[in-house]
């Protein structure tokens, strides 16, 4: 069993910077991946979610990788002959507004297209570095989410266990509860009908009731599922979907068997396994 919510992070450097990947896990009905890189990796994007997808088969995963601190230092460049443009320019306008003050050269420098800082490319060392370590951040998040997934399983094992026993208590009060329910009808009518009571009325009245009250069908139903249940969890590969579907159907089994139990026991019984099948498929929302 694996859950869907995971991190980790991961800070190396290249032969040309430092760099950071980060990768967060959230619990989603489908696979959604969404990529956050650096201008200088745009060209990636397509491969590295494609890597995302190939790893993980359901969840909401969030891909961060920063660059900074570069080593080298970055080559630049004057534009000479748009700064001579700029400088006839100006000086024309100096003249023309008999300005005293010359033209400072550090002044043209500020002005937009002088400088041009030659372009960073992402060299293969260091592409193999980031793709390397993408790996590990990947291995590293797989297995918070089986970790997790392990204590989810534990826990989902335990309340099963619980409505397990409860579900076998009620089995043995509703019969009590049918046997008192048919002898107080039976008390009733020989008091309605002081003592002459027909016989074939009365067990008419006592199978409508018995059937009313009847809950074996639910409980075998609630035992089929706690058994699917429980064959599931050991399966591999996504389950989450088909637990929430179980889930649902143990929900349904008690509801019914809670309008049908007219019984104090019964009902404090059916409250507790609710409070269990819902802590399920809570479970079952962060499940693969």
């Amino acid at each position: 069993m694996e859950s869907m919510t995971g991190y980790a992070f991961v800070e190396k450097s290249s032969e040309q910077f430092s760099y950071s990947i980060e990768i967060k896990s959230l619990n989603s009905k489908y696979i959604e991946v969404f990529v956050n890189v650096p201008k200088i990796m745009r060209n990636e994007e397509n491969e590295l979610i494609q890597i995302i997808k190939k790893n993980f088969t359901r969840g909401k995963i969030e891909l961060n990788i920063d660059i900074y601190d570069w080593n080298n230092i970055k080559p630049v460049s004057l534009n000479t002959e748009l700064m001579k443009k700029y400088y006839f320019e100006l000086e024309k306008l100096r003249n023309s507004l008999k300005m005293d003050n010359p033209l400072k050269f550090d002044s043209l420098l500020l002005l937009e297209g002088i400088t041009q800082k030659e372009r960073s490319v992402l060299s293969d060392k260091s592409k193999k570095d980031i793709y390397n370590s993408l790996n590990s951040v990947i291995s590293k998040t797989l297995e918070m989410r089986k970790k997790e997934g392990g204590v989810i399983k534990k826990d989902i094992t335990a309340s099963l266990s619980f409505i397990a026993k409860d579900v076998s208590r009620i089995k043995v009060l509703s019969k009590k509860v049918v046997d008192e329910k048919r002898e107080n009808l039976k008390n009733r009518l020989k008091a309605v009908t002081e003592g002459h009571i027909d016989s074939t009325r009365m067990y008419t009245e006592i199978a409508i009731l018995a059937d009313k009250l009847d809950i074996n069908e639910e409980l075998v139903r609630m035992n089929d599922h706690l058994e699917k249940l429980k064959s599931l969890m050991k399966e591999k590969g996504q389950m989450g979907r088909k637990l929430d579907f179980l889930s649902q159907e143990l929900f349904r089994e008690i509801n019914t068997i809670a309008s049908k139990s007219n019984n104090s026991d019964i009902s404090h019984m059916v409250v507790d396994i609710k409070n269990h099948i819902d802590k399920i498929r809570e479970h079952c929302r962060n499940v693969v």
